[in-house]
């Protein structure tokens, strides 16, 4: 299918209002365009479940991929393990959505079963060719020594400067995670790496941070207010 626009969104962390301000000005629509989440959806801002809930229900259409962040997988491993290792999830802000889960669970028995199936549900990237050009969007990156296929869980979800720095394949990566101020000093705006990598995780949960949107069709960018 032809697609008027592939649409990528970086990373929300709870900032819902910042995601409706951006998603007004995209326009979507779920007929023509294709669109990419690629994941944290929560922790760190005020309105995570709402976010996490957006993306659970945009999930569902026909033209909408939803990645898995390493924010969901530590949710996920923090209520099916437990203990030391589950237990990382609540000081990297899964504090304040770990509140706002309890009062969605209070509300409906079905929650807790819903939102895990999502998050273990989330594919960890997803290829495409575009114009003869492969692009594969991830959360974090890729492991430069290893083919996709070998690509670990870590690596998909955690990896940072390995990556950035090593990185030489053939394929365009976008992807979120490092927040671009971490790499240009206040900088909240997406980040093209000469090795055909688009960094999209603009700071959300930053005072002066965005959530940001490309076009890979046209390289058009929206950012929210």
């Amino acid at each position: 299918m032809n697609y008027r626009r592939i649409l990528v969104i970086g990373d929300m962390h709870g900032k819902f209002t910042r995601l409706l301000s951006l998603f007004h000005k995209i326009d979507f629509d779920e007929r023509k365009d294709f669109l990419i989440l690629l994941g944290d959806y929560i922790d760190r801002g005020e309105e995570n479940m709402r976010c996490f809930r957006w993306a659970m229900e945009m999930s569902e259409k026909p033209n909408v991929i939803a990645l898995r962040g390493n924010h969901e997988q530590m949710m996920l491993y923090y209520y099916a393990l437990g203990g030391t290792e589950g237990y990382i999830w609540l000081p990297n802000g899964g504090n304040k959505t770990k509140a706002e889960f309890d009062l969605w669970r209070q509300k409906d028995p079905t929650a807790f079963e819903s939102a895990m199936n999502f998050i273990n549900d989330r594919p960890y990237y997803h290829q495409m060719n575009i114009d003869g050009e492969d692009y594969i969007f991830v959360h974090a990156g890729l492991k430069p020594d290893k083919s996709l296929e070998e690509q670990d869980e870590e690596s998909l979800l955690w990896i940072r400067e390995e990556f950035y720095n090593n990185y030489r394949g053939a394929a365009h990566v976008i992807c979120g995670h490092t927040p671009t101020p971490f790499v240009k000093r206040n900088w909240y705006y997406p980040i093209r790496l000469p090795n055909k990598i688009t960094m999209m995780d603009t700071g959300s949960f930053m005072p002066n941070g965005k959530i940001s949107c490309i076009d890979i069709l046209s390289d058009q960018i929206w950012q929210s207010d």
